[in-house]
This record gives C-alpha cells, structure tokens and sequence, in this order.
C-alpha cells in the first residue's frame, strides 16, 4: 500500500487518517457487504483486518469461505464514503445502516447479517 501517493499522502497514510463506509462485493455471485471503519486505524486497519483474517470477522463470509476457501480472491473492496475522523462512531455506524438499506445488502441478497 505505501508505493501509492493520494494527494501528496503515502496512501496508508491516507486511509488510516479517515474513517469510511466501504463495499465489498463477491465478484462471483454479486453479493455485497457493507461495512464500516473508524477509530485509531480508520479504513486501513479494518481492512488490514480482512486482509489478516480473510473475512473481517463477518459471519457470513467465514460461512461461505468454509465452502469455498479461495472465494476471498473473487472479493472487491469499494469506497463509498469518506467520513472526517471527527465524526463520531455512532454517526458513522448510522450513515452505514442508511447505505445498508440503499444497496439492499442484508441476507439474504447480501452478505450483511445485521
């Protein structure tokens, strides 16, 4: 990640100084998830956290990668808002319910539990 510059910022600079409403789609079926970064890291460290663990700790994708243990390949990560790291957690959590509910990313045409 640190071999890219944004705006004159070493790219995980950028990333862990914001907080996020991000997309992950399963390129192989379309479903999507949607999720949300704040805190210290901001978006690198949740998704640091997929790229440690695979799944991020969504249920739904560790079910499907008990399936299909390679399925995390077919996975593409998408921005869809950037939030200042001023913005408080339950206001990021609220503007990423209202992204939920614009996608339709709850089960079971998404991959989003709750």
């Amino acid at each position: 990640v640190s071999q890219y510059i944004w705006r004159g910022q070493d790219l995980g600079d950028a990333l862990s100084s914001v907080n996020a409403v991000y997309l992950i789609v399963d390129r192989e079926n379309g479903r999507q998830y949607v999720g949300s970064a704040y805190g210290k890291g901001g978006l690198l460290e949740r998704w640091a956290h997929y790229v440690d663990s695979l799944h991020g700790g969504n249920k739904l994708m560790k079910e499907l990668l008990c399936s299909y243990p390679e399925r995390y390949t077919h996975f593409q990560f998408s921005i869809l808002q950037l939030l200042p790291k001023t913005v408080k957690p339950e206001d990021v959590i609220h503007t990423e319910t209202l992204w939920k509910k614009k996608l339709l990313s709850y089960e079971p045409i998404g991959m989003n539990a709750n």
